[in-house]
């Protein structure tokens, strides 16, 4: 299967997670699912993780882009074909991606998942964080 098809899957449950988000909780409304753990909250994110350069959307538009034009460079020139980067373009993409819809319909990314003092995040945003976990051991340790 190709990583455009792989990386649509993360892009469907990203979107559906955050409709649900969207329909069934008004902003800043918090379900607790664990106590003082781990809840779903609504919350409209206009800057990058933590809020930081909050309203910058396009500059995070750009951003985007020109990270999945790199990560197309890396895939095609740099990285060896195996199925780590498979897997790791997979999870870039799609994480990417789905967050880079949200900017564009929405003007905020829609972030629902609060695990215990860490900001909260999204579906695509824990993509994203093991994609580039996985790109860095890559580079480092595997191309070595």
């Amino acid at each position: 299967m190709s990583i455009l098809l792989y990386s649509s899957i993360i892009i469907f449950i990203d979107q559906l997670s955050k409709f649900l988000i969207r329909n069934k909780l008004l902003e800043g409304e918090s379900i607790g699912l664990i106590t003082d753990i781990f809840s779903i909250i609504y919350i409209k994110n206009r800057g990058a993780a933590f809020g930081i350069l909050e309203g910058q959307r396009y500059f995070f538009i750009v951003i985007t882009f020109i990270f999945l034009f790199f990560l197309i460079y890396l895939y095609i020139y740099e990285l060896k074909k195996n199925k780590l980067t498979y897997i790791t373009m997979i999870f870039l993409i799609g994480g990417s991606t789905a967050n880079l819809i949200d900017r564009i319909l929405f003007t905020y990314v829609i972030d629902f998942i609060a695990v215990y003092n860490f900001p909260v995040i999204n579906i695509a945003d824990i993509f994203i964080f093991i994609g580039i976990f996985l790109l860095i051991y890559q580079l480092i340790v595997l191309d070595k």
